[in-house]
């Protein structure tokens, strides 16, 4: 099985909470950007079994053309092959679609869409810097349901200024009418280098009290399930299993995926990389041909050798995300060879003692999964996995 994750840095413009590794006005180094990827890809999938999952991440890489977005899956393609029900997901910004092109999307094998809404409200949207309106947003949905999408994502923004309970409950509703398959909710996180960590800081951001928000993600824990929305991952909730994010439940089982273009970042085996995070200096180490087949991306800036014990840590503070299944404890045996009981003891009695988690009896024995107070204070189990 292998996983394949695409970073596309280009954005229209950027937006005022974002940290990503994003770019505006670059737009010019796109053809050769997709030719570096396309040398990477060649370089690093030299062997392995074909793609269960590919995701198309940015920056925005909805702006790319269906030709862009077929040339590179047929690299995928002619270097290791790509599995008939492969998972292919492209996040998508809802300014930057059509129907012409939401059905040529379709028509390369893109499979998913993930829609960067945010929100359903346009202050809020104004307020966030996107490029966007809600009508927009509610076009964009409905487009890609006429393009032939079935598998349809929406990403949506709580906590953010000037936010209430109520419009919080609007957006949730706005967006369970709209047919889809997949919601991520997100808190907002004011990230170091932002414009809104400016505003913050000088006090021009209107941000709810920490109990607001906890009251909202609560909220949403509770109206979902009405429209068929499980939760799955702390921040997922989706239509039943078969509509979950097999991409992303790549990383919260702590398995290895392979990552390309500018900043993006991988897990091969004990190692973890990421790539420089230039798109100039990316380009220009793709263009270097040693002749040789590294064990790492010529672009690979970092590279983390992964011990046994941080392994283990990694896959219980990742694992217990998943609110349905958590941590099974024939599957870490498996992994480590050790008892999860044995080499957490001291960790796990906290987490229980807190009421932060508990043992759920399934097929295959017991997992350790999160329990309504754990998903609310997540943090406070996952830090007992952190040295």
């Amino acid at each position: 099985m292998t996983a394949v994750y695409i970073h596309f840095p280009f954005c229209l413009q950027r937006c005022q909470y974002c940290d990503f590794i994003t770019y505006a006005n670059l737009s010019h180094f796109i053809p050769g950007y997709l030719e570096a990827v396309k040398n990477e890809i060649r370089l690093m999938l030299r062997d392995g079994e074909s793609a269960e999952t590919v995701y198309f991440g940015g920056g925005t890489p909805s702006s790319l053309s269906a030709v862009q977005i077929g040339e590179l899956l047929s690299t995928i393609g002619k270097t290791i092959g790509i599995r008939d029900d492969a998972e292919i997901t492209l996040e998508a910004n809802p300014g930057t679609v059509t129907l012409e092109n939401l059905r040529s999307m379709r028509q390369t094998g893109v499979n998913r869409l993930s829609f960067g809404v945010q929100s359903f409200f346009d202050e809020e949207l104004r307020a966030l810097g996107r490029i966007h309106s809600a009508d927009q947003a509610k076009a964009g949905v409905r487009e890609a349901q006429l393009g032939g999408f079935e598998n349809i994502s929406l990403d949506l923004i709580f906590g953010l200024p000037g936010q209430s309970l109520k419009t919080w409950e609007e957006n949730l509703r706005q967006a369970s009418s709209l047919g889809i398959q997949h919601l991520s909710l997100y808190s907002l996180i004011i990230e170091p280098g932002t414009p809104f960590e400016r505003l913050f800081e000088e006090g021009k951001l209107n941000l709810p009290e920490d109990d607001l928000v906890a009251d909202m993600f609560e909220l949403a824990m509770e109206y979902l399930p009405k429209f068929g929305f499980e939760q799955y991952e702390i921040s997922s909730w989706a239509l039943g299993i078969e509509r979950e994010s097999r991409h992303n439940k790549i990383y919260w089982q702590n398995k290895d995926y392979f990552g390309f273009g500018a900043g993006a970042a991988g897990k091969i085996g004990n190692h973890r990389y990421q790539n420089l995070a230039t798109i100039q200096e990316y380009i220009a180490k793709m263009n270097q041909d040693s002749g040789e087949k590294p064990d790492f991306s010529p672009a690979a800036d970092d590279v983390l050798e992964i011990d046994q014990k941080t392994a283990m840590q990694e896959s219980l503070m990742l694992g217990l995300r998943m609110t349905r299944e958590g941590v099974s404890t024939a599957a870490f045996k498996r992994r480590f060879n050790q008892d999860m009981h044995t080499v957490f003891q001291a960790e796990i009695d906290r987490i229980l003692q807190n009421s932060l988690a508990e043992w759920r009896d399934f097929p295959d024995g017991e997992h350790l999964v999160l329990t309504h107070r754990g998903i609310m204070l997540g943090n406070q189990a996952f830090q007992e996995f952190v040295d």
